[in-house]
């Protein structure tokens, strides 16, 4: 899982060896071997580079109901900045947040966050292990998706002017975590996820997994797609944002079915967490 985390920057090393051997090409006089070896490398450049262009290619999914606009954050231990995260979430009308400590959830509330989100779901207690959904729109037909490391919820949200849309703030353990319960929270997902294919879905958070990994193979084989690719978002990685080098794993998602559609999403940074947070604007697909 570790090292499957980091395939996309195999593109990194085909374009370095590819630029090496065009160098001894053009220098050495037996280039026969060394040609033969080139073209091998620029195939698999253009492999790699094929396996990521969807990411950058927008899908043409024309949306077919108003839009509505859904923000998903990590924030690590609660510490991240409830200012900045109020003013992230002024745009929003579904809000997802992990990691989410009581405390921190208290501390939104000064800047109208009652008032914007008037309709909530969550079981806070004591520690980092809560996940919160904020809504404009009502939420109903609520539970938890099993008992897990961090806490899962889906919901139905009814939205004006696009209907009934079932959502899951998601946020499985981590690869780290051990004892197989990367595995076992990602299989209780995908359970989930086979439940409510038969409505738009969409499924959000921190899912500890890039698009490589396993369990989001399986997701898209049970017919999720990512925001990301459908809106030809390009390459949001998300993780690690608290070091001095840009985050490096795409690890936060936005999960939709075939009856919904992406029309932008971007990612943003917030003071105090280890992630970057996701902004969707999702759509009805057009039939």
């Amino acid at each position: 899982a570790r090292l499957a985390a980091f395939i996309p920057y195999g593109l990194l090393g085909y374009l370095v060896a590819l630029g090496c051997l065009l160098i001894v090409l053009v220098r050495t006089q037996h280039r026969l071997v060394i040609a033969v070896i080139t073209i091998a490398v620029a195939l698999l450049t253009l492999c790699h580079l094929a396996w990521l262009a969807p990411l950058f290619a927008n899908d043409h999914r024309a949306a077919g109901t108003a839009t509505f606009r859904l923000m998903s954050l990590n924030m690590y231990n609660g510490g991240a900045d409830s200012q900045k995260v109020a003013q992230r979430a002024e745009r929003a009308d579904i809000v997802i947040l992990v990691e989410a400590t009581p405390s921190a959830l208290q501390d939104l509330k000064p800047f109208g966050w009652d008032e914007r989100f008037p309709y909530s779901l969550g079981d806070p207690k004591d520690g980092f292990t809560n996940t919160a959904v904020y809504s404009r729109f009502p939420l109903r037909q609520s539970k938890l998706i099993g008992n897990t490391s961090f806490q899962q919820w889906e919901t139905t949200v009814r939205v004006p002017d696009v209907g009934s849309i079932r959502l899951m703030a998601v946020h499985p353990c981590n690869p780290y975590c051990g004892g197989g319960l990367w595995s076992e929270e990602h299989q209780l997902l995908n359970e989930a996820v086979s439940d409510n294919l038969d409505q738009p879905l969409v499924v959000a958070g921190d899912f500890n997994a890039v698009d490589d990994h396993g369990p989001m193979q399986t997701l898209r084989r049970l017919g999720l797609e990512s925001a990301t690719d459908v809106a030809g978002a390009g390459w949001l990685p998300t993780y690690p944002a608290d070091k001095p080098f840009p985050p490096l794993l795409p690890i936060d998602h936005v999960m939709i079915n075939k009856e919904l559609t992406a029309t932008s999403v971007t990612s943003f940074a917030i003071t105090g967490t280890d992630h970057r947070g996701l902004f969707a604007t999702l759509a009805g697909a057009k039939s």
